[in-house]
């Protein structure tokens, strides 16, 4: 019986160490591969209720120590990964057009916050005091760590004068997509600058609206589940009967 049980074992991490184990990378783009899960927009405190969720470009801006103009972005999921795969890495992607009042000096840290799951979000509707027609942010411009986003971003990147423009740049959002395929409600993140050097700096970000080789797009790699192969773990048991 004992030996038994060790050729039981044994095959068993045969199988495991056969099993399909392929990461499968998939980039979600609105327009490409029938893909139209992505909502973008931004907003702006000298325009605190007017939405621009209609144009091709979103703004970032940073005046003192405080965002005076931020981006939302969500990639919808459903239907996109299957239910338990692994998440093995998440890249969100924008890509920046224009810098905006940059010296020789300025520089603008940027990052990705979650936005809190209470916070549906409405690209035709959100502004800075309101996330959709009903509803308001906790504080205007989704900046309540407790309530409208989380504290941390996810990533950041650090923009200079040097910076060049017409280009993507990239943000690991892997525990973001992990949260949300384990269950919490995707409402995409908020895009805003977290520090810069002081006076007013911007950049200039495209957006879905745009031609389809600007538009932002998240790329995830995930291992897929793989299904217990019953018929297969019975042949190795009835070799030992």
């Amino acid at each position: 019986m004992r030996r038994l049980l060790m050729c039981l074992v044994a095959g068993a991490a045969v199988l495991a160490m056969a099993a399909p184990g392929l990461a499968v990378t998939k980039v979600l783009k609105q327009g490409v591969d029938s893909y139209t899960g992505c909502s973008d927009t931004y907003i702006n405190v000298d325009s605190p209720t007017t939405n621009f969720g209609g144009l091709w470009y979103m703004h970032m801006y940073m005046r003192s120590d405080d965002p005076e103009k931020s981006l939302l972005l969500r990639f919808s999921l459903t239907g996109q990964i299957p239910s338990g795969s692994i998440i093995q890495s998440a890249t969100l992607s924008v890509w920046l057009y224009q810098l905006v009042d940059f010296s020789s000096s300025d520089w603008v840290q940027a990052g990705p916050y979650r936005v809190r799951e209470t916070r549906n979000w409405v690209e035709a509707q959100a502004t800075w005091n309101q996330f959709n027609s009903t509803y308001y942010w906790a504080v205007p411009g989704c900046e309540s760590t407790s309530s409208d986003r989380y504290g941390t971003p996810d990533s950041y990147q650090y923009f200079y004068n040097t910076t060049p423009v017409n280009a993507y740049y990239h943000w690991n959002v892997t525990a973001s997509v992990q949260a949300w395929m384990a269950g919490a409600a995707n409402q995409g993140w908020l895009l805003r600058a977290i520090a810069h050097d002081g006076g007013n700096d911007g950049l200039s970000f495209n957006a879905k609206e745009s031609a389809e080789a600007y538009r932002p797009y998240l790329t995830v790699v995930y291992d897929p589940p793989v299904p217990a192969d019953q018929e297969t773990w019975g042949g190795i048991k009835a070799l030992f009967k």
